[in-house]
């Protein structure tokens, strides 16, 4: 039925349709979108490229593990062979109560640390650690006029007897050797070409630092000291050097241009000469360099230090001097190879050298209070850390115990080496139990100490006692020495 109201929309042959919609199909698909990531990394971009880099890594890293674990079977293994000769090494020193007057001393090898690479170079320095007590380094030194010099540091440990923990070659003698006094894995050495390198024994592969490669003079360094001084804002450290021309130098380990010269070991003196052709006498003055050969700080005191020379003076000065020194006195008819302080007082310190004589000083007297002989060269000493009174010392094949509370004219015992043996250094343990000696050969050897004498209650008694029973002759030193000694 046709309305009214849609009779002009009607579908038609001569109207259109009132939908004007329609589907028609195009000849390519709809685009469809996604979302998709990946993730491109080093490892997988060098496995698409083939580069190699990785592989050498990989492998590198390997052999530094299969090092690390071969390193600590071979430490167990040590163990197990020397455990009973390295708790006795750490074992303390026990007394004899029911025997306090005896002082029989014995001493037996106990361990020996060798490596077959340096069996024909001279050991010139052992140090201990200062924070690990099981570590020590030693310097090796090989003087051929046929073959090239070299030399080397090793750092051993008690728990490996057999191989050292690090091995740094050199191609010039390594002379003196101090450990950092504010870093305990820093150690310093000095060489015979005059460089002072730094290094540092934590790190796996390590190369050596020059520290005044600026100022290289080419003098051998006899001998070097960390200590350190005081800043506007911290404690700084330094180096100070002494070195056959005399001249004394403090080096920074931080700033390589740091460089101080702190005085010249310079000798001036009257030679008295005869002219046997003529009646008249003259007068020369002699001006020559002191060639230096040790350096040891004060205890207390950390400003001042001496110096011992070739020529037999030891030098007294302060840090803060450069211009002089503020003491000097004859201490031997030849070189002076070391100065060693008491432990126990520090105004009192021997002197040892070439003139076969171990000196007992106090500070600021320029007379020795005692004086050791023995029939040969002291080449090395050193005080008991647990008995103030004992000293030990090397000459040759024979390692002497001097204890001038009971004996004075000869040592209280004499060990005697086998045949080939040249000590040319010795130590004790910081327990006091155990002697550490070193040789030309190469081997250094730890020595047990037994049947000791009961060291005193009060040290520092015991050894000013000592003393005024030496010289009982002289009441005027006496009371001088007892006056410095009780106002420490």
């Amino acid at each position: 039925m046709i309305t009214e109201n849609n009779k002009y929309v009607l579908s038609g042959a001569v109207q259109t349709s009132r939908w004007f919609q329609r589907t028609q199909h195009t000849q390519t698909d709809s685009i469809i979108l996604k979302d998709q990531s990946n993730v491109a990394s080093i490892w997988i971009l060098q496995k698409e490229m083939g580069c190699n880099t990785l592989d050498l890594r990989k492998k590198e890293t390997e052999l530094n593990n299969f090092k690390k674990i071969l390193f600590i079977t071979d430490r167990i293994v040590t163990s197990n062979n020397f455990s009973r000769k390295q708790i006795e090494f750490v074992t303390q020193h026990k007394s004899d109560k029911f025997n306090a007057m005896s002082y029989r001393y014995t001493l037996e090898e106990i361990l020996q640390f060798s490596n077959d690479k340096f069996m024909n170079f001279s050991i010139t320095s052992l140090v201990w650690n200062n924070t690990n007590e099981d570590i020590f380094a030693v310097g090796y030194s090989k003087r051929n006029r046929e073959s090239q010099d070299a030399g080397a540091v090793c750092c051993w440990s008690l728990k490996n007897p057999v191989y050292p923990e690090k091995i740094y070659e050199f191609d010039k003698p390594i002379l003196c050797l101090d450990f950092s006094k504010s870093n305990a894995n820093i150690l310093i050495a000095g060489s015979h070409e005059g460089c002072i390198y730094t290094i540092d024994i934590s790190q796996e592969i390590y190369v050596p630092v020059v520290i005044n490669k600026e100022h290289l003079h080419n003098f051998p360094v006899w001998s070097i000291v960390s200590f350190l001084q005081k800043s506007f804002t911290s404690d700084d450290e330094f180096v100070l050097s002494v070195d056959g021309n005399g001249s004394v130098r403090k080096w920074s380990l931080i700033s390589k241009n740091c460089n101080t010269e702190q005085m010249s070991l310079i000798y001036c003196g009257i030679r008295n000469e005869v002219n046997t052709g003529k009646t008249n006498k003259f007068n020369s003055t002699i001006v020559q360099n002191m060639p230096g050969t040790v350096i040891s700080f004060h205890p207390t005191n950390k400003n001042t230090y001496f110096i011992g020379t070739k020529i037999g003076f030891v030098v007294q000065n302060t840090i803060d001097n450069c211009n002089h020194y503020d003491t000097i006195f004859m201490a031997h008819t030849g070189p002076v190879y070391g100065i060693k302080f008491s432990p126990f007082c520090s105004s009192i310190f021997i002197t040892y050298g070439a003139d076969w004589k171990i000196k007992i000083w106090i500070e600021n007297i320029e007379s020795p209070l005692l004086s050791l002989s023995y029939s040969n060269a002291i080449d090395d000493a050193d005080w008991s850390p647990i008995n103030s009174t004992v000293i030990v010392s090397v000459s040759g094949a024979i390692i002497c115990i001097w204890d001038f509370a009971r004996k004075t004219v000869e040592p209280v015992m004499m060990f005697t080496c086998k045949t080939g043996v040249h000590f040319s250094l010795v130590k004790f343990s910081k327990h006091g139990n155990n002697i550490i000696t070193g040789d030309v050969n190469g081997l250094v050897r730890c020595f047990h100490i037994s049947s000791m004498p009961s060291p005193s209650f009060l040290l520092k008694n015991s050894i000013l006692t000592a003393l005024e029973n030496m010289m009982s002759s002289n009441q005027e030193l006496v009371r001088i020495i007892r006056k410095k000694l009780l106002n420490k």
